[in-house]
């Protein structure tokens, strides 16, 4: 109950924060910097899509490379140049999404490249989020006292710096447990299937809003004007979908 009601808490203050925006006829400017744990399957442009069916003004990007730390990300190492682009854009809220087993692995070097993006000097402050990812088969062999060790991390980092935890690990292994015929990671057992990047992105969106997924599309694409093609972002079946938004919704605390 305490974690629905921290949860219920966030929800409200997003609320809020959307209706301000839409209010004022702004978009809402979203930046996720990752790496494949964010973009299989285009989780940002899904849940950008997700906020457009509710008639919400959100405008989503990404820096995202495979298998790219925050640390490579702050570096401008592999040619990225996410520090540059979030200088310059202005942005509403941020996610950081450090490689999948730094928190475990490397928590100083994972905490040390949070910090650094967050003292930036930006011409707005955003809202900080943290993307607390899945667990997975040999992510770490060392036994953890904690149920969900990564968010367990980044609550450590919340009591120090602020900012709020994308509670999708923790979802995704109570997913699993009670519906394991869906599967949430592909054949490499690390990265999402099409159905665990729908139920990532319905986490994420969520959170964000504040707003229940129940209802949401089952599928999201855009269509090229000038060529009439469609680009297809998001694909499960509908019987899925509806599962995973009752099951998210319920774990948000707005259904027993």
């Amino acid at each position: 109950m305490k974690f629905r009601r921290l949860i219920f808490l966030a929800f409200l203050l997003g609320f809020y924060t959307v209706a301000n925006a839409q209010q004022s006829g702004q978009k809402e400017r979203i930046l996720f910097i990752g790496n494949s744990f964010t973009f299989y399957w285009n989780i940002p442009k899904t849940v950008e899509l997700m906020a457009h069916d509710r008639g919400l003004q959100w405008d989503v990007d990404q820096a995202t490379l495979g298998g790219a730390s925050l640390e490579q990300h702050w570096k401008g190492l592999r040619g990225l140049t996410s520090k540059a682009q979030l200088e310059k854009g202005n942005y509403d809220r941020v996610i950081l999404q450090d490689y999948s087993s730094n928190p475990l692995k490397k928590p100083e070097n994972t905490k040390t490249h949070i910090q650094a993006f967050q003292n930036l000097a930006l011409p707005k402050t955003p809202r900080w989020y943290y993307y607390s990812t899945w667990m997975y088969p040999n992510i770490d062999t060392r036994a953890h006292s904690e149920a969900y060790p990564i968010e367990a991390f980044y609550q450590t980092i919340q009591k120090a710096y602020g900012g709020e935890i994308l509670t999708v690990g923790k979802v995704f292994a109570r997913f699993q447990a009670a519906h394991p015929d869906i599967k949430l990671l592909t054949y490499d057992q690390k990265h999402t299937s099409p159905e665990g990047s729908y139920l990532a992105a319905c986490v994420i969106f969520a959170q964000l809003s504040g707003q229940n997924p129940l209802g949401l599309p089952n599928r999201f694409m855009e269509r090229d004007e000038n060529t009439q093609l469609d680009t297809f972002y998001t694909i499960v079946q509908k019987k899925t979908a509806q599962t995973i938004q009752e099951f998210v919704a319920q774990q948000m605390g707005w259904s027993e």
